[in-house]
């Protein structure tokens, strides 16, 4: 389905875990919060010719307000099924919301089959009106683009603020009763889903306590002891979760209740009834107060200490023109400690210069690698150029005229050798110098490092 939103407004790029969950049990016990109902819209989903993120993006943002996502439903662009599923949810949650079947084309649906859901009629909203004429550009009255000034008449429109700029979003999202209705397009989608977010965060005050403990065992080694604090604590909720190529653990354990007191001691009772060396420290914000976990590091290993302040002293180097400098980053746990360090470097100078990273991206991308480089992104305040993998370096030069070092991080004997293999002939002394930063660095300083600081990364890399 197509929209004209993009044609007045434009989101920058943006998700996620390091290690993709296999599988998950629920220990679940129903908290006494608001509930909500998220309606997914579009036969694009179901035929997965589009991937959903929104209901991803809701759910996350909902539990920080207190909000329990009790259904998540996929349907089709079907008037009937609309309809009948608004008006299912609107009855069981506090809150619906819709995501997909807003635009201009003869399968968006969504807001007849909202009308009918609460016998209501269409009409053309005069400020929808105004907005599709004067930002959209749409003169002619034929044009297909007023379809989406076509709304139930009892509906109203929501402007939020827009959280970066301060001002009004420039298109409303719809509500009707308990039902908020967005646009599928995940860019259109986010800013306008956040503006409610906002709003509810100011009026729900009952949040959630969660806990969480990083085990380096599977889960039948503790399942017994799971079994007995689930009937102990029937008031806190737990889920066990096992993970997959994941050097650091191999399931963590949430343990989640509506106050500090019933958290606390669930979690302490569950570690007592466990062996303690099955438990590992893990940090899912190694981003933050990265000095100061990186002063700390450096404490535990101080055999090793002049390996890593020396490269920290050659990226602060580098980094007095940061925009000269770019970073490769292939999903891989070196790439990840170069990125890091150089955030240490730019936390250290006090400057908010976003860090500068390339991607070769392959034509067949596995999802964990996407989700690596969203959450690095977003983590880190990267500024990503992506280059087509089969495309030269010269390509990368040629996008980026002020570029003058790249990284390129691999450790060990072996990994040097990659990259002098990799980039033989790329370097050019009036364009482009290839950089290993991690040359005298050894498979185990790597690992020391990545472990310690609880450093992302995939295993498959480009």
């Amino acid at each position: 389905m197509s929209s004209l939103y993009q044609h007045f407004i434009h989101i920058p790029i943006r998700n996620c875990i390091i290690c993709a969950r296999a599988m998950s049990s629920h220990y679940a016990k129903i908290p006494k919060h608001p509930t909500a109902g998220i309606i997914v819209i579009g036969d694009e989903i179901l035929k997965a010719q589009v991937r959903d993120t929104n209901s991803y993006y809701m759910c996350s943002l909902l539990y920080k307000c207190g909000i329990k996502v009790k259904k998540i439903s996929v349907i089709s662009d079907s008037v009937e099924e609309i309809s009948k599923e608004i008006r299912d949810a609107s009855s069981k949650f506090t809150y619906v919301l819709t995501s997909g079947g807003i635009g201009p084309t003869h399968d968006d649906v969504t807001f007849e089959g909202l009308a009918k859901a609460f016998d209501d009629t269409l009409h053309y909203h005069p400020k929808l009106v105004d907005i599709i004429k004067n930002q959209f550009g749409a003169k002619d009255s034929l044009s297909p683009a007023y379809k989406m000034a076509l709304i139930p008449k009892k509906a109203s429109l929501k402007f939020n603020l827009n959280v970066r700029t301060g001002k009004p979003n420039a298109y409303p999202y719809i509500v009707l009763e308990n039902v908020y209705v967005f646009p599928g397009s995940p860019v259109f989608f986010e800013r306008s889903f956040r503006g409610l977010y906002e709003d509810l965060l100011s009026t729900t005050k009952k949040r959630f306590v969660k806990d969480e403990v990083f085990i380096n065992a599977r889960e039948e080694a503790f399942t017994n002891a799971l079994s007995m604090v689930v009937k102990e604590f029937p008031n806190v909720s737990f889920g066990s979760y096992p993970v997959s190529n994941c050097r650091y653990y191999k399931a963590f354990v949430t343990i989640e209740s509506d106050n500090e007191s019933d958290t606390g001691s669930a979690k302490r009772r569950f570690c007592e009834l466990n062996p303690a060396d099955i438990f590992v420290k893990f940090d899912r914000t190694p981003h933050v107060d990265c000095v100061m976990k990186y002063d700390n590091f450096l404490q535990s290993c101080p055999h090793r200490r002049s390996i890593y302040e020396q490269l920290l002293e050659e990226l602060r180097l580098f980094y007095r023109d940061p925009e000269s400098v770019s970073i490769r980053m292939d999903g891989g746990v070196e790439s990840s400690i170069v990125i890091h360090l150089a955030h240490i470097c730019r936390a250290r100078s006090n400057t908010n210069d976003k860090l500068r990273a390339v991607y070769f991206k392959e034509k067949r991308t596995p999802i964990d690698l996407e989700e690596y480089i969203k959450e690095m992104t977003d983590k880190y305040n990267l500024a990503v150029c992506t280059v087509e993998a089969d495309k030269s370096i010269n390509e990368l030069i040629s996008m980026q005229a002020h570029l003058r070092t790249l990284l390129v991080g691999k450790a060990g004997e072996d990994g040097v050798n990659e990259v002098n293999r990799g980039y033989a002939g790329a370097s050019n002394a009036d364009r482009l110098q290839i950089n290993n930063p991690l040359r005298n660095w050894t498979n185990e300083d790597v690992w020391s490092f990545a472990s310690s600081l609880s450093l992302p990364y995939v295993t498959t890399t480009t």
